[in-house]
């Protein structure tokens, strides 16, 4: 009796061990992975991609992604930044990390699109995504919010991609904070007029009105 308590008390030591040390190497060839793709990936497609899953991903990963290692940058009224977006949220919300490793959180101008959790959210975010995710752009900076994400209109490749989110129904012009931007108020009627994207719906709830009404509750 207490040889097989014997046996069963150094077989589970063993299993232990062997665990540990299982552990131990998958957590080295995870770093050891994240170096590679920090050395040679770090504002390429596979890195990108990794970051939308960064959530399940071990910590020693994510710092090698890009953007992990990288220092918030500050921006002024006009100014200009070139980088490439690097992740988006929804479908008015990305960041941007610039060559020399300064990293930018972007709330695009003049638009709200709908939260990642409210009706037609995902349809809004894979459409930025497929815009602009992975791809060079220039931030034209109008102001910084009370959450310190620079307020840009995106430009890319010539195109003024806030108004094409609006354009398409993929986000509301948001007048109380660009009330003069009658360009993105002529992409919103003649997006209403086609029923294009969230204007299929012939009552869709602005964010604004979802959010406030998910603060009540």
């Amino acid at each position: 009796m207490a040889v097989g308590k014997e046996k069963e008390k150094n077989s589970s030591f063993f299993r232990k061990k062997f665990n540990f040390f299982k552990r131990l190497f998958l957590t080295v060839i995870l770093i050891l992975s994240g170096g590679v793709i920090f050395n040679l990936d770090r504002l390429d497609n596979l890195g990108i991609q990794l970051l939308k899953y960064k959530n399940f991903l071990p910590a020693p990963i994510i710092k090698f992604l890009p953007g992990g290692l990288s220092e918030p940058g500050s921006a002024v009224p006009e100014q200009e930044i070139d980088g490439r977006i690097i992740e988006v949220y929804d479908g008015d919300t990305a960041t941007l990390l610039t060559q020399n490793n300064k990293k930018y959180k972007v709330r695009f101008y003049g638009i709200d699109a709908p939260e990642a959790a409210q009706n037609f959210g995902m349809v809004s975010r894979d459409n930025l995504r497929k815009k602009i995710l992975g791809q060079d752009v220039t931030l034209k900076v109008v102001s910084q919010d009370r959450y310190g994400r620079v307020v840009c209109k995106v430009m890319f490749r010539g195109r003024y991609i806030n108004r094409e989110m609006v354009s398409e129904g993929m986000a509301w012009y948001y007048a109380d904070y660009a009330k003069n931007e009658y360009e993105l108020s002529l992409a919103q009627e003649e997006a209403r007029s086609s029923a294009a994207g969230l204007w299929k719906n012939s009552d869709p709830q602005p964010p604004w009105e979802w959010r406030k009404a998910k603060k009540k509750k």
